[in-house]
Protein backbone atom coordinates (compact mmCIF):
# COMPACT_ATOMS: atom_id res chain seq x y z
CA UNK A 1 0.00 0.00 0.00
CA UNK A 2 1.32 3.45 -0.90
CA UNK A 3 1.34 5.67 2.19
CA UNK A 4 -0.74 8.77 1.64
CA UNK A 5 -1.65 10.51 4.90
CA UNK A 6 -4.79 12.56 5.16
CA UNK A 7 -4.20 16.27 4.60
CA UNK A 8 -3.93 18.47 7.68
CA UNK A 9 -7.09 19.94 9.11
CA UNK A 10 -6.05 23.46 8.08
CA UNK A 11 -5.56 22.21 4.51
CA UNK A 12 -8.93 20.51 4.57
CA UNK A 13 -10.64 23.67 5.69
CA UNK A 14 -9.22 25.98 3.03
CA UNK A 15 -11.95 27.66 0.99
CA UNK A 16 -12.18 26.19 -2.51
CA UNK A 17 -13.97 28.61 -4.84
CA UNK A 18 -16.24 26.76 -7.25
CA UNK A 19 -15.28 28.96 -10.17
CA UNK A 20 -11.51 28.62 -9.59
CA UNK A 21 -9.28 26.55 -11.80
CA UNK A 22 -8.85 22.97 -10.61
CA UNK A 23 -5.89 20.68 -11.25
CA UNK A 24 -7.36 17.59 -12.90
CA UNK A 25 -5.79 14.26 -13.73
CA UNK A 26 -7.59 12.74 -16.73
CA UNK A 27 -7.21 8.96 -17.11
CA UNK A 28 -8.45 7.92 -20.57
CA UNK A 29 -7.03 5.35 -23.00
CA UNK A 30 -8.79 6.71 -26.09
CA UNK A 31 -6.80 9.56 -27.64
CA UNK A 32 -9.92 10.93 -29.34
CA UNK A 33 -11.95 10.94 -26.13
CA UNK A 34 -9.02 12.43 -24.22
CA UNK A 35 -8.79 15.37 -26.61
CA UNK A 36 -12.55 15.99 -26.42
CA UNK A 37 -12.59 15.86 -22.63
CA UNK A 38 -9.47 18.00 -22.30
CA UNK A 39 -11.05 20.69 -24.46
CA UNK A 40 -14.21 20.64 -22.32
CA UNK A 41 -12.17 20.94 -19.14
CA UNK A 42 -9.86 23.64 -20.42
CA UNK A 43 -12.86 25.64 -21.62
CA UNK A 44 -13.87 25.78 -17.95
CA UNK A 45 -10.36 27.02 -17.02
CA UNK A 46 -9.18 23.75 -15.49
CA UNK A 47 -5.57 22.59 -15.70
CA UNK A 48 -5.47 19.09 -17.20
CA UNK A 49 -2.84 16.36 -17.14
CA UNK A 50 -3.68 13.29 -19.24
CA UNK A 51 -2.43 9.73 -18.80
CA UNK A 52 -3.48 6.75 -20.90
CA UNK A 53 -4.34 4.10 -18.29
CA UNK A 54 -4.98 3.43 -14.61
CA UNK A 55 -1.46 2.21 -13.87
CA UNK A 56 0.00 5.47 -15.17
CA UNK A 57 -2.68 7.29 -13.19
CA UNK A 58 -1.52 5.70 -9.93
CA UNK A 59 2.10 6.48 -10.79
CA UNK A 60 1.20 10.13 -11.36
CA UNK A 61 -0.68 10.31 -8.03
CA UNK A 62 2.48 9.19 -6.23
CA UNK A 63 4.33 12.18 -7.69
CA UNK A 64 1.68 14.90 -7.69
CA UNK A 65 -1.67 15.44 -5.99
CA UNK A 66 -4.38 16.89 -8.27
CA UNK A 67 -7.63 18.34 -6.96
CA UNK A 68 -9.63 15.70 -8.81
CA UNK A 69 -9.28 12.57 -10.95
CA UNK A 70 -11.56 11.89 -13.93
CA UNK A 71 -11.28 8.33 -15.20
CA UNK A 72 -12.75 6.25 -17.98
CA UNK A 73 -14.31 2.94 -16.93
CA UNK A 74 -12.95 0.56 -19.55
CA UNK A 75 -9.14 0.66 -19.80
CA UNK A 76 -6.27 -1.85 -20.07
CA UNK A 77 -4.05 -2.88 -17.14
CA UNK A 78 -6.07 -1.14 -14.42
CA UNK A 79 -9.65 -0.17 -15.28
CA UNK A 80 -11.58 2.74 -13.82
CA UNK A 81 -13.25 0.62 -11.17
CA UNK A 82 -9.91 -0.68 -9.91
CA UNK A 83 -8.41 2.80 -10.00
CA UNK A 84 -11.25 4.23 -7.91
CA UNK A 85 -10.87 1.44 -5.36
CA UNK A 86 -7.09 1.90 -5.16
CA UNK A 87 -7.52 5.65 -4.72
CA UNK A 88 -9.92 5.12 -1.83
CA UNK A 89 -7.30 2.96 -0.10
CA UNK A 90 -4.20 5.01 -0.91
CA UNK A 91 -5.27 8.54 -1.91
CA UNK A 92 -8.50 8.98 0.03
CA UNK A 93 -8.21 12.79 0.08
CA UNK A 94 -8.52 13.03 -3.74
CA UNK A 95 -12.07 12.69 -5.17
CA UNK A 96 -12.71 10.86 -8.43
CA UNK A 97 -15.38 11.02 -11.15
CA UNK A 98 -16.06 8.03 -13.38
CA UNK A 99 -16.97 8.47 -17.05
CA UNK A 100 -19.15 5.61 -18.26
CA UNK A 101 -20.30 4.40 -21.65
CA UNK A 102 -23.90 3.59 -22.52
CA UNK A 103 -25.25 0.56 -20.68
CA UNK A 104 -22.71 0.58 -17.85
CA UNK A 105 -25.04 1.87 -15.12
CA UNK A 106 -24.44 -1.18 -12.96
CA UNK A 107 -20.68 -0.61 -13.01
CA UNK A 108 -21.23 3.09 -12.31
CA UNK A 109 -23.22 2.14 -9.21
CA UNK A 110 -20.43 -0.21 -8.17
CA UNK A 111 -17.86 2.57 -8.63
CA UNK A 112 -19.89 4.86 -6.38
CA UNK A 113 -19.97 2.14 -3.75
CA UNK A 114 -16.20 1.72 -4.01
CA UNK A 115 -15.42 5.40 -3.54
CA UNK A 116 -16.11 7.52 -6.64
CA UNK A 117 -17.60 10.92 -5.90
CA UNK A 118 -19.65 11.07 -9.11
CA UNK A 119 -20.21 9.66 -12.56
CA UNK A 120 -20.96 11.08 -16.01
CA UNK A 121 -22.37 9.11 -18.97
CA UNK A 122 -20.27 9.67 -22.09
CA UNK A 123 -23.43 10.56 -24.01
CA UNK A 124 -23.88 13.61 -21.73
CA UNK A 125 -20.27 14.69 -21.24
CA UNK A 126 -20.67 18.10 -22.83
CA UNK A 127 -23.49 19.22 -20.53
CA UNK A 128 -22.67 17.30 -17.31
CA UNK A 129 -18.91 16.96 -16.94
CA UNK A 130 -18.03 20.44 -15.71
CA UNK A 131 -21.21 20.69 -13.60
CA UNK A 132 -20.27 17.43 -11.88
CA UNK A 133 -16.81 18.78 -11.12
CA UNK A 134 -18.38 21.85 -9.53
CA UNK A 135 -20.69 19.61 -7.50
CA UNK A 136 -17.80 17.53 -6.19
CA UNK A 137 -15.29 20.30 -5.46
CA UNK A 138 -17.81 22.90 -4.38
CA UNK A 139 -18.85 21.12 -1.19
CA UNK A 140 -15.39 21.58 0.34
CA UNK A 141 -15.87 25.06 1.78
CA UNK A 142 -15.06 26.12 5.33
CA UNK A 143 -13.22 28.69 7.42
CA UNK A 144 -10.08 27.57 9.28
CA UNK A 145 -10.49 30.24 11.97
CA UNK A 146 -12.82 27.98 13.95
CA UNK A 147 -10.84 24.77 13.46
CA UNK A 148 -9.36 24.56 16.95
CA UNK A 149 -12.70 25.22 18.67
CA UNK A 150 -14.68 22.85 16.45
CA UNK A 151 -12.17 20.04 17.08
CA UNK A 152 -13.34 19.97 20.72
CA UNK A 153 -17.00 19.38 19.82
CA UNK A 154 -18.48 16.01 20.79
CA UNK A 155 -21.98 16.56 19.43
CA UNK A 156 -23.56 19.29 17.34
CA UNK A 157 -27.19 19.80 16.33
CA UNK A 158 -28.55 22.16 13.66
CA UNK A 159 -32.22 22.87 12.97
CA UNK A 160 -33.23 25.03 9.99
CA UNK A 161 -36.47 26.08 8.30
CA UNK A 162 -35.35 27.10 4.82
CA UNK A 163 -37.54 29.10 2.42
CA UNK A 164 -37.26 28.07 -1.23
CA UNK A 165 -34.17 30.22 -1.74
CA UNK A 166 -31.43 28.34 -3.65
CA UNK A 167 -28.73 30.68 -2.34
CA UNK A 168 -29.12 29.00 1.07
CA UNK A 169 -28.17 25.52 -0.16
CA UNK A 170 -24.43 25.94 -0.61
CA UNK A 171 -23.85 27.80 2.70
CA UNK A 172 -25.81 25.17 4.62
CA UNK A 173 -23.78 22.33 3.10
CA UNK A 174 -20.60 24.31 3.76
CA UNK A 175 -21.54 24.71 7.41
CA UNK A 176 -22.17 20.99 7.81
CA UNK A 177 -18.88 20.17 6.10
CA UNK A 178 -17.02 22.66 8.28
CA UNK A 179 -18.31 21.07 11.46
CA UNK A 180 -17.68 17.52 10.16
CA UNK A 181 -14.12 18.44 9.18
CA UNK A 182 -13.46 20.25 12.43
CA UNK A 183 -14.68 17.32 14.52
CA UNK A 184 -12.57 15.02 12.30
CA UNK A 185 -15.53 12.71 11.81
CA UNK A 186 -14.86 11.50 8.27
CA UNK A 187 -12.03 11.15 5.73
CA UNK A 188 -12.12 14.11 3.37
CA UNK A 189 -13.46 12.17 0.37
CA UNK A 190 -16.34 10.85 2.48
CA UNK A 191 -17.18 14.40 3.52
CA UNK A 192 -17.30 15.39 -0.14
CA UNK A 193 -19.60 12.47 -0.95
CA UNK A 194 -21.90 13.30 1.97
CA UNK A 195 -22.01 16.96 0.90
CA UNK A 196 -23.08 15.98 -2.62
CA UNK A 197 -25.83 13.76 -1.17
CA UNK A 198 -27.13 16.60 1.02
CA UNK A 199 -27.11 19.07 -1.88
CA UNK A 200 -29.16 16.75 -4.08
CA UNK A 201 -31.60 16.10 -1.24
CA UNK A 202 -32.09 19.82 -0.61
CA UNK A 203 -32.63 20.68 -4.27
CA UNK A 204 -35.18 17.87 -4.56
CA UNK A 205 -37.00 19.13 -1.46
CA UNK A 206 -37.20 22.70 -2.76
CA UNK A 207 -38.00 22.08 -6.43
CA UNK A 208 -39.89 18.80 -6.51
CA UNK A 209 -41.35 18.95 -3.00
CA UNK A 210 -42.28 22.49 -2.01
CA UNK A 211 -42.57 24.18 -5.40
CA UNK A 212 -43.90 21.12 -7.29
CA UNK A 213 -42.18 22.21 -10.51
CA UNK A 214 -42.31 19.70 -13.39
CA UNK A 215 -38.95 18.21 -14.29
CA UNK A 216 -38.82 19.80 -17.73
CA UNK A 217 -39.16 23.28 -16.17
CA UNK A 218 -36.58 22.90 -13.41
CA UNK A 219 -33.09 24.39 -13.51
CA UNK A 220 -30.29 21.85 -13.28
CA UNK A 221 -28.88 20.82 -9.94
CA UNK A 222 -25.76 22.90 -10.59
CA UNK A 223 -27.70 25.98 -11.63
CA UNK A 224 -29.79 25.83 -8.46
CA UNK A 225 -27.21 24.83 -5.82
CA UNK A 226 -24.18 26.62 -7.31
CA UNK A 227 -25.55 29.64 -9.15
CA UNK A 228 -28.63 30.26 -7.01
CA UNK A 229 -30.73 30.37 -10.19
CA UNK A 230 -34.41 31.20 -9.89
CA UNK A 231 -35.98 30.60 -13.31
CA UNK A 232 -39.40 31.71 -14.58
CA UNK A 233 -41.18 28.58 -13.35
CA UNK A 234 -39.76 29.12 -9.85
CA UNK A 235 -40.69 32.82 -9.87
CA UNK A 236 -44.27 31.92 -10.74
CA UNK A 237 -44.52 29.40 -7.91
CA UNK A 238 -42.89 31.79 -5.43
CA UNK A 239 -45.66 34.30 -6.11
CA UNK A 240 -48.44 31.79 -5.36
CA UNK A 241 -49.85 30.05 -2.32
CA UNK A 242 -49.32 27.49 -0.94
CA UNK A 243 -45.94 27.19 -2.66
CA UNK A 244 -44.37 30.47 -1.55
CA UNK A 245 -45.01 29.84 2.16
CA UNK A 246 -43.59 26.33 2.27
CA UNK A 247 -40.26 25.69 3.98
CA UNK A 248 -37.72 22.87 3.99
CA UNK A 249 -37.10 21.65 7.53
CA UNK A 250 -33.56 20.39 8.11
CA UNK A 251 -32.31 18.68 11.25
CA UNK A 252 -28.64 17.70 11.29
CA UNK A 253 -26.87 15.95 14.15
CA UNK A 254 -23.12 15.34 14.10
CA UNK A 255 -21.56 13.13 16.75
CA UNK A 256 -18.50 10.92 17.11
CA UNK A 257 -20.52 7.92 15.92
CA UNK A 258 -22.66 9.25 13.05
CA UNK A 259 -23.92 12.21 11.07
CA UNK A 260 -27.70 12.12 10.72
CA UNK A 261 -29.56 14.55 8.46
CA UNK A 262 -33.35 14.68 8.14
CA UNK A 263 -34.79 16.85 5.34
CA UNK A 264 -38.56 17.40 5.24
CA UNK A 265 -40.50 19.43 2.68
CA UNK A 266 -44.14 20.53 2.87
CA UNK A 267 -45.15 19.21 -0.53
CA UNK A 268 -47.47 16.28 -1.31
CA UNK A 269 -44.64 13.73 -1.43
CA UNK A 270 -44.17 10.99 -4.03
CA UNK A 271 -44.34 7.22 -4.45
CA UNK A 272 -41.11 5.86 -2.95
CA UNK A 273 -41.84 2.17 -3.54
CA UNK A 274 -39.35 1.91 -6.42
CA UNK A 275 -36.57 4.00 -4.91
CA UNK A 276 -33.35 2.03 -4.20
CA UNK A 277 -32.16 2.25 -0.63
CA UNK A 278 -28.54 2.57 0.46
CA UNK A 279 -26.74 -0.69 -0.24
CA UNK A 280 -29.37 -1.92 -2.73
CA UNK A 281 -28.03 -0.42 -5.96
CA UNK A 282 -27.74 -2.49 -9.11
CA UNK A 283 -28.86 -2.28 -12.73
CA UNK A 284 -32.36 -3.57 -11.97
CA UNK A 285 -32.94 -1.12 -9.13
CA UNK A 286 -31.74 1.72 -11.35
CA UNK A 287 -34.18 0.71 -14.07
CA UNK A 288 -37.03 0.43 -11.58
CA UNK A 289 -36.31 3.82 -10.07
CA UNK A 290 -36.68 5.38 -13.52
CA UNK A 291 -40.40 4.59 -13.51
CA UNK A 292 -42.24 7.76 -12.64
CA UNK A 293 -39.15 9.95 -12.21
CA UNK A 294 -36.89 11.74 -14.65
CA UNK A 295 -33.27 11.03 -15.53
CA UNK A 296 -32.04 13.79 -13.23
CA UNK A 297 -33.94 12.28 -10.29
CA UNK A 298 -32.64 8.84 -11.10
CA UNK A 299 -29.02 9.98 -11.04
CA UNK A 300 -29.57 12.11 -7.95
CA UNK A 301 -31.13 9.23 -6.02
CA UNK A 302 -28.28 6.97 -7.09
CA UNK A 303 -25.71 9.44 -5.77
CA UNK A 304 -27.56 9.96 -2.50
CA UNK A 305 -28.01 6.26 -1.82
CA UNK A 306 -24.40 5.52 -2.77
CA UNK A 307 -22.85 8.20 -0.56
CA UNK A 308 -24.51 7.37 2.78
CA UNK A 309 -24.70 4.25 4.93
CA UNK A 310 -28.46 4.46 5.46
CA UNK A 311 -31.19 6.28 3.58
CA UNK A 312 -34.95 6.07 3.86
CA UNK A 313 -38.12 8.06 3.13
CA UNK A 314 -41.19 8.45 5.28
CA UNK A 315 -44.50 6.95 4.11
CA UNK A 316 -45.65 10.25 2.58
CA UNK A 317 -42.48 10.62 0.51
CA UNK A 318 -41.77 14.18 1.68
CA UNK A 319 -38.99 13.38 4.15
CA UNK A 320 -35.60 11.79 3.60
CA UNK A 321 -33.22 10.64 6.32
CA UNK A 322 -29.50 10.26 5.63
CA UNK A 323 -27.09 8.55 8.02
CA UNK A 324 -23.31 8.44 7.64
CA UNK A 325 -21.39 6.39 10.20
CA UNK A 326 -18.25 8.02 11.54
CA UNK A 327 -16.44 5.48 13.71
CA UNK A 328 -16.75 2.53 15.99
CA UNK A 329 -20.30 1.94 17.15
Amino acid sequence: MVPSPEPSLSCLLNMKEVDAMAKILLVEDSATQAVEMTMLLQAANHEVVHVANGQLGLSHLKEQAPDLVITDLEMPEINGLQLVESMRANFSHIPSILVTSHGSEELAAEALRRGAAGYVPKTRMSDLLNDTIVDVLGVIRSDASYAKLISTLKKNVFVFDLPSDPELISPLVGLLMQVSAGMELLPSIEMVRLGVAVEHSLTNAMLHGNLEIPRDKQPSHGQLAREGMINDAMKERLSQEPYKSRVTHVEATASEHAIRIVITDQGPGFDTSNVPQAGELDASSLAASADGVGQADKQGLLLIASFVDQMWFNDEGNQITLVKRCGAE
